[in-house]
């Protein structure tokens, strides 16, 4: 694996020319940092800073509707991030927030309620004895973090830093709690640079300590850079946490752990983050990159990078406590560079609640080697039917619509018998497979050998294969139906661009997936054609007709 502890990961956008015109089919907002806050109160008496995170909102700045009424205030507008105030003219209550672009084309929708609260402010130019307004900020995260009350929102400004330890290990121990609809949040202030922990400093950047008072639930941590020792953060016995937009690292990581860890946490929202170079040389092979643990349930998992670790699985779901997990939608995630495994759901129970992955492009994992501890599994996808107490999970996981590439050529040349692009084992649940892309290189398989085929069904799948270096078609899976064995067609997989070329098969060839989705990868709509497409991407149609992709995507390490 060819990575660096130095480098930064971080999304790259970029033209690609071929057969068809690459554009965005309108503007697609994904998510925002906050889902609730003031509209008055903070700078200038405009309330909250709001970030929005998408695709296609144009280089010319538009406008943001809250409620139907313009935004107050702009800090930063981009193709693909946006940041405003609501400002007095907000409505309030529950209200939904949207963007039109400067050329007049309309976004989706996003929901947030417009409530009260205070806002306040951290400067290294302030003082902890402020009064933590814009005019007057606090000096310190911790102070900021200890001071404000459920529904309060801190603004961290650029060049702010906290890495040494605060309590229990970490630099910034989080022990109070929120309220329902009263969320506390600690937010780096749009376009600020601002760090949590060190690589070589306490163990966690930010942690919840199993102690007594808490739960220590429903808060808000946006836009940090969270380097860790060995956990960037660490969630023990919390509720209505909502994790966005941050970059963590944790490159001396190690132990049964990860570098974003929960135990025993609900109710989560991670999206927009990226995991990046964690994991010793040689880790453990319990150590990964995201680690949802016991009794871990309620979790979103969207439009996070995970990418060049030495951590052993990228995604995981392990419960060693009472029950199997559920209620998981993972989705929009792009996993690349992992040692063992891309997406690994071990202890599921989707007749509680649904286990979902979708829309996710996962290239380049199971690239080993075998961890010090012993040989693990090498999948894209794996799901490894696993029970540590409590009933066997039932019913069935859904996986559809994901672009699954390169996965685990370690694992089939050393002969794992869990290592190909998906591999289902006995005791899980039922795993059904539809509308994926799967393209192997020489000597990778499409299904680990000891997979226990009566646990899996699927159909309208493609299977593509890489020969010398040219794309063909692969051989299908026999248990599935309507197998479309061909060469996808990819604008540029060597540099990772799976969106669909103009004649793919995968075009139009998919079929409605078990659960409805209404958004691709770029957040363009679903289906756009006849027929869903299959794999990750959806194919536009411009106005003249013809096919019309959006702009690829890269991860790029620097």
């Amino acid at each position: 694996m060819k990575k660096s502890a130095a480098r930064q990961i971080f999304l790259c956008f970029f033209l690609v020319w071929g057969t068809v015109l690459w554009a965005q089919s309108s503007p697609a907002i994904f998510y925002s940092d906050l889902d609730s806050g003031p509209s008055n109160g903070g700078e200038n008496n405009n309330g909250a800073w709001i970030t929005l995170y998408g695709k296609g909102f144009g280089v010319s700045q538009g406008t943001v509707l809250i409620g139907g009424q313009p935004a107050a205030a702009y800090k930063q507008w981009s193709d693909g991030k946006i940041s405003f105030q609501p400002g007095a003219g907000a409505p309030g209550g529950a209200t939904t927030i949207s963007v039109k672009a400067a050329n007049n084309a309309a976004s989706n929708s996003v929901p947030f309620t417009v409530r009260p609260g205070n806002i306040f402010f951290v400067s290294n130019a302030g003082n902890d004895s402020n009064n933590g307004s814009f005019a007057a900020p606090w000096k310190t995260i911790v102070h900021a973090k200890n001071t404000i009350a459920a529904g309060d929102i801190a603004y961290i400004m650029n060049g702010v830093s906290q890495t040494a330890v605060d309590d229990n290990n970490a630099s910034l121990d989080v022990f109070s709690a929120g309220a329902p609809g009263n969320p506390k949040a600690l937010v780096a202030y749009p376009g600020a640079t601002v760090v949590i922990g060190s690589v070589t400093g306490p163990e966690f950047a930010v942690r919840t300590p199993a102690i007594s008072g808490g739960p220590f639930s429903y808060w808000t941590l946006a836009g940090f850079v969270l380097r860790g020792n060995n956990e960037s953060l660490d969630l023990v016995q919390v509720t209505n946490w909502r994790i966005v937009a941050n970059d963590m690292s944790c490159p001396t990581g190690d132990g049964e752990t990860a570098c974003l860890a929960t135990e025993n946490a609900s109710n989560l929202v991670v999206l927009g983050n990226t995991v990046h170079d964690s994991g010793a040389i040689g880790s453990s092979k319990t150590y990964h990159s995201m680690y949802f643990s016991t009794d871990s349930n309620h979790i979103e998992v969207g439009w996070n990078v995970v990418a060049n670790n030495h951590s052993c699985r990228g995604i995981q779901f392990h419960s060693t406590g009472s029950n199997n997990q559920f209620d998981l939608n993972v989705h929009d995630n792009l996993i690349h560079g992992q040692v063992c495994d891309g997406i690994n759901f071990a202890t599921i129970d989707p007749s509680k609640g649904p286990v979902l992955a979708y829309n996710n492009i996962v290239y380049s994992v199971g690239l080993g080697p075998d961890p010090p501890d012993g040989g693990s599994n090498y999948s894209c996808i794996y799901s490894a039917g696993i029970t540590n107490a409590g009933p066997v999970g039932t019913g069935t996981a859904q996986i559809f619509n994901n672009t699954l590439y390169d996965c685990g050529p370690w694992g089939v040349s050393a002969g794992s018998s869990a290592a190909g692009a998906i591999s289902v084992q006995g005791g899980s649940p039922h795993v059904q497979f539809v509308d994926n892309i799967i393209v192997t290189l020489p000597g990778e398989i499409n299904l680990g050998s000891s997979t226990d085929t009566t646990l899996i069904s699927g159909s309208h799948n493609v299977f593509g294969n890489v020969l010398n270096g040219v794309p063909g078609a692969g051989a299908g899976i026999p248990q599935f139906t309507n197998n479309i064995t061909a060469d996808p067609k990819f604008a540029g997989a060597a540099v990772a661009n799976f969106h669909l070329l103009s004649g793919s098969t995968a075009i139009d060839g998919g079929v409605t997936p078990p659960v409805l989705i209404s958004h691709d990868f770029d957040g363009n709509p679903r289906p756009s054609g006849v027929a869903f497409d299959v794999g990750a991407f959806e194919v536009v149609s411009n106005a003249v007709g013809s096919p019309n992709p959006p702009t690829g995507l890269k991860a790029v390490a620097h």
